[in-house]
């Protein structure tokens, strides 16, 4: 993943993240402080905007993820993201315990 700088028109930061192809990359709506990266190799790995490290790798698709995104509000104090791959799952992340789905449609909305 390159990082770009439009002002300036050059590569700011080349971050070293998957090890096949990738699929996804979303940046967190609000802040902008987190950004997702979904990749072929199964994997969704969750970077700090601010140090360009990963934060958190979700592994849990038996096939090729396709796409991942942040889920916009915060549902009961959790975070959100969706994922889906080739292996036919769409999964939920949370950022504390069992992730379990919304009830509030809305929170699906963008």
């Amino acid at each position: 993943v390159r990082i770009w700088d439009m002002r300036k028109r050059r590569c700011t930061h080349n971050l070293l993240s998957h090890n096949k192809l990738i699929s996804e990359v979303s940046f967190e709506k609000n802040e902008g402080r987190l950004m997702l990266t979904a990749s072929y190799d199964g994997t969704v790995k969750i970077w700090n905007t601010v140090s360009w490290k990963v934060e958190k790798v979700l592994i849990g698709h038996e096939g090729r993820v396709m796409g991942a995104d942040h889920i916009p509000a915060s549902v009961g104090g959790h975070h959100y993201i969706g994922s889906v791959a080739f292996d036919r799952t769409l999964k939920f992340w949370s950022t504390q315990g069992k992730a379990e789905p919304p009830v509030d449609a809305t929170a699906f909305m963008t």
